[in-house]
């Protein structure tokens, strides 16, 4: 067996032994069921990255039929693993049907090798829309010039471009994409599952409800391991308000279970959701008291004086965190005015300036 694969398949028994007492399922080698009503079967594909070293991949199966939430990253230990997974437990892969939760390399990296030419792949046009656009030259000069105008390094866009929307092997031409949204019902067998929007990690992230279990297939809406990254997107005012507002529909779902995309599953997601929520808030009026105390400060003064989760000093700090947080502190300073609790000023070199109102 590949070593990856062996490794992934022992944390994959590791965790089912964690897991006895609340899911008495079957487990396999690669798979470990999760729920019975529907079928539900939970596949770690492995993917090393800064903050995690796998992506949840879900397997709904009813009458013979199977979708498959995300398929992870494109790696050849996580294509043998995923594989794996479904040849052990029986699935025709000609009666597969797939759902994308949002389409960064992680979640939908496997896509070309895991389902045949014709098997349909719902998914968010806004991300299909973002994944098609974010190669474009045009796309990354206004990125570039949003970046600047912050008064931070704009050579970061090009730096951390792996790190985005893209899955570079995807080829949609022949596909069979369905394009879903808030409110559609996706149906495998009889199992009936409604789309969910939960945009703010994405500016298209879905996730799937299904009622009658109160299962929340949730990609990286709401994550223990990590706090979810918020993208700094085109178009989009206000990011952070969106998430936020879209943390607390989640809340009013009437979920029984929080099925998300990295580390172990776990019950306690709303004390989560509360922390995420006062974690981005704190964040906030940290901005806006620094403001109030240094009026006419750049973007970049604001980013680089605000408290994240990094030892080193900025200069140091790996490319791709460092633009996780350029991202995050644009969106703060977006979100302020679009709360209109602080002015944005270009000087004579466009570089924004800010006091509070």
């Amino acid at each position: 067996m590949n070593e990856g694969v062996a490794e992934a398949s022992e944390r994959m028994l590791k965790g089912a032994g964690a897991f006895a007492h609340e899911t008495p399922y079957a487990v396999g080698k690669h798979y470990r069921q999760i729920s019975s009503s529907p079928d539900v079967y939970l596949v770690r594909v492995p993917f090393l990255n800064i903050s995690t070293s796998e992506t949840n991949c879900y397997l709904i199966c009813d009458g013979g039929e199977c979708l498959a939430v995300d398929t992870g990253a494109p790696t050849p230990e996580g294509a043998a693993l995923l594989d794996a997974a479904i040849d052990e437990l029986g699935i025709d892969k000609a009666r597969m049907s797939f759902f994308l939760t949002h389409l960064h390399m992680d979640h939908a990296g496997l896509i070309d090798h895991v389902a045949p030419k014709e098997a349909p792949i719902a998914l968010s046009l806004t991300d299909f829309n973002l994944m098609a656009a974010s190669s474009d030259a045009e796309y990354l000069r206004i990125t570039e010039a949003q970046v600047s105008a912050e008064g931070l390094d704009c050579d970061l866009v090009h730096k951390s471009a792996r790190y985005g929307m893209g899955i570079p092997s995807f080829k949609p031409e022949g596909r069979n994409l369905k394009f879903v949204a808030e409110g559609d019902v996706i149906a495998v067998g009889q199992t009936k599952l409604e789309v969910v929007d939960t945009a703010g990690h994405t500016p298209g992230h879905l996730a799937l409800f299904h009622r009658g279990s109160g299962l929340l297939f949730s990609g990286d809406h709401i994550l223990f391991a990590i706090s979810p990254g918020l993208g700094l997107r085109l178009g989009v005012v206000d990011t952070m308000g969106v998430y936020l507002a879209n943390l607390q529909k989640v809340c009013d779902l009437g979920i029984s279970r929080l099925l998300h995309s990295h580390g172990e599953i776990r019950p306690d997601w709303r004390e989560r959701v509360a922390w995420l929520k006062n974690h981005h808030c704190e964040r906030i009026e940290q901005a806006a008291a620094y403001i109030a105390e240094h009026p006419g400060a750049t973007g970049a003064d604001v980013v680089k004086n605000l408290t994240w989760n990094v030892p080193q000093a900025w200069e140091d700090i790996y490319p791709a965190q460092k633009w996780c947080i350029v991202e995050g502190g644009i969106i703060i300073l977006n979100h302020l005015i679009a709360e209109h609790r602080i002015a944005r000023e270009p000087d004579a070199n466009n570089i924004h300036h800010y006091t509070l109102l």
